[in-house]
């Protein structure tokens, strides 16, 4: 039976690598990992003080990785699964902080578990901070608290606490705390005086800064750096505050059964804490991981934007705890076995079906359309000559408008209230030949808004391009972006509302879209002009209504986009 429980589980991570690395390559992008990826395009470009970044420790390795890379959807892809393999390495640290080894089976089951938690998979590979912090946090406890070797340990975990300093600005919250408390109250396991442990952590944080203040200053980075952490400071505090209740309340449907070992745990632990209070103050029990986990629960309430992918540094340690008391409750069931048939049907159905619900929705999501924008936005700009704007960073191998270049829930209001530039004045001054609206640019005041309808046509609901819809017989229409125009009849232009969904080109309709025209007072009849900056006039017969329309520096037309629900 045991060799069955053994092959089972290798079968099943098996599979569930297998299913994360087709969810990797497959799954929708979220907008901040376009942000993080437009970053480390800025950086890989040395363009950092002419566009908006963020020079951290997880910044600066990605700009490496999407160097030289001239496609978007391969940056997005080199960067995806070089997460997926943080993500892997994340549920491997997870299943070592059990204290089990990962040769043995119980070392198995504990893998299983960490990568059949629901929320990993909801943000565990996405390309994101947080999963490195997670690293780094998993890292250090495991080295104080699983594997204790005395200063070296110490040395370690200095050296990562102050190096997670640089990966992400919210690592204080959760290092500072974990630090402190083995700091102060040292695990008699490491076998060494206070005072050396603690100098062991200060020569760690030392070499760290030290490393990174040489690696930052030969990159010429460090005053963007001090800068970032200054911005995002001032950021967070005049962020709008919000609850962790909609984020929690993601996790009762997503590990039902984690929460149950959970509260059952922190039951049992207070009731031995009242038995014998100093018997269980020690590191022996598992007092630390619940201490852990509820210090990560503080934390995500002290957060002023607690957004779901905080869930990355609080269900692991939910785990470590409820993995901790599981044992003891398998030791008890052990003298019950008639209660082994309903615990194994509790664990499906409370915990595996829970898991696959929630994990397999992602199929449904997938990067196909995002993926089809990029491909459509690269293939109508110049990468030096062209501009691409969506607020986010979705085409980062084309440049943005200006240095303020993405919109974000803490600082959408100073794009409305502020100073200034407005998303308009940028546009005026540096036209991006494709727009690409999102939920991020639904924020903009309406006057942008018209100003956007004024400039661009929409090919599709998230797609538009330079363009004008003239009066039926032509009028004078303006080009603010010099370049390749097609001029056609509104109903050959495929602008939105001029085609069916299944249309086929070329289409005979698109065939007969060409129009005999005067362009600025000359006969005209190219499909295909290029066209100053500047006011320009068309006359064309009565029955014609031209449509002037971006086509860029290749092409003759914009072709197909994929045409699914673009706000799924």
């Amino acid at each position: 039976m045991n060799r069955v429980i053994t092959w089972a589980l290798l079968a099943a991570l098996a599979s569930l690598a297998w299913f994360s690395a087709h969810l990797a390559a497959t799954r929708a992008y979220q907008v901040d990992e376009c942000q993080n990826i437009y970053m480390a395009s800025i950086l890989a470009a040395g363009q950092e003080k002419t566009f908006y970044t963020d020079a951290s420790g997880f910044t600066i390795p990605l700009s490496w990785l999407v160097n030289g890379t001239a496609r978007s959807a391969d940056r997005f892809a080199s960067a995806r699964f070089l997460m997926l393999g943080i993500f892997w390495l994340n549920l491997g640290l997870i299943a070592l902080c059990t204290g089990e080894k990962l040769v043995s089976r119980r070392g198995l089951i504990a893998l299983f578990a960490a990568a059949t938690l629901a929320p990993l998979w909801d943000f565990g590979f996405e390309i994101r901070h947080d999963n490195v912090l997670l690293t780094g946090l998993l890292l250090i406890w495991c080295v104080l608290r699983v594997r204790p070797n005395g200063l070296q340990s110490y040395f370690i975990a200095g050296a990562v606490a102050l190096g997670l300093q640089f990966v992400a600005s919210k690592a204080f919250a959760y290092t500072a705390p974990l630090s402190l408390a083995f700091l102060v109250f040292p695990p008699a396991a490491h076998q060494a005086p206070r005072w050396k442990l603690t100098l062991a952590w200060i020569g760690g944080a030392v070499a760290t800064f030290l490393l990174a203040r040489l690696a930052y200053g030969a990159l010429g980075l460090w005053d963007v750096y001090l800068t970032d952490v200054r911005g995002f400071s001032d950021v967070s505090t005049h962020a709008q505050r919000f609850a962790p209740w909609a984020t929690l309340g993601r996790l009762p449907s997503q590990i039902p059964f984690l929460l149950a070992l959970i509260a059952g745990g922190l039951v049992a632990l207070i009731a031995k804490l009242r038995r014998r209070a100093a018997a269980a103050l020690s590191w022996d029990g598992n007092l630390p991981e619940a201490l852990l986990f509820l210090g990560a629960i503080g934390v995500l309430f002290v957060n002023p934007t607690p957004f779901p992918y905080n869930l990355l540094l609080l269900v692991p340690f939910g785990s470590l705890f409820a993995f901790r008391y599981a044992v003891e409750l398998a030791k008890a069931l052990r003298e019950l076995p008639a209660v082994l048939p309903l615990a194994g049907a509790i664990l499906i159905f409370a915990h595996l079906v829970p898991f696959w619900t929630a994990a397999r929705r992602h199929l449904s999501y997938t990067n196909a359309r995002q993926e089809s924008l990029m491909f459509a936005a690269e293939n109508l700009t110049d990468p030096q000559k062209d501009r691409v704007y969506d607020a986010m960073g979705m085409v980062p191998t084309r440049p943005s408008i200006g240095f303020r270049w993405f919109l974000h829930s803490l600082n959408i209001q100073s794009f409305i209230k502020g100073p200034g530039p407005r998303v308009r004045d940028m546009l005026a001054e540096r036209p991006a030949a494709v727009f690409i609206p999102s939920y991020r640019t639904d924020w903009l005041p309406e006057e942008d808004h018209d100003f956007l309808r004024q400039r661009y046509v929409a090919m599709l609901e998230d797609f538009w391009v330079l363009g004008k819809v003239l009066p039926v017989g032509g009028g004078t229409f303006e080009i603010f972006h010099p370049g390749r125009y097609r001029i056609s009849t509104l109903q050959a232009s495929r602008i939105q509302g001029t085609f069916t969904i299944n249309f086929r080109e070329p289409s005979t309709a698109e065939d007969k879209g060409k129009v005999d025209c005067t362009l600025d007072g000359k006969p005209s009849s190219a499909e295909v002009v290029e066209m100053t900056r500047g006011q320009h006039r068309i006359e064309a017969a009565t029955n014609c209504q031209p449509a002037v329309v971006w086509v860029g520096p290749r092409g003759d037309r914009v072709h197909r986009l994929d045409r699914s629900e673009p706000r799924r």
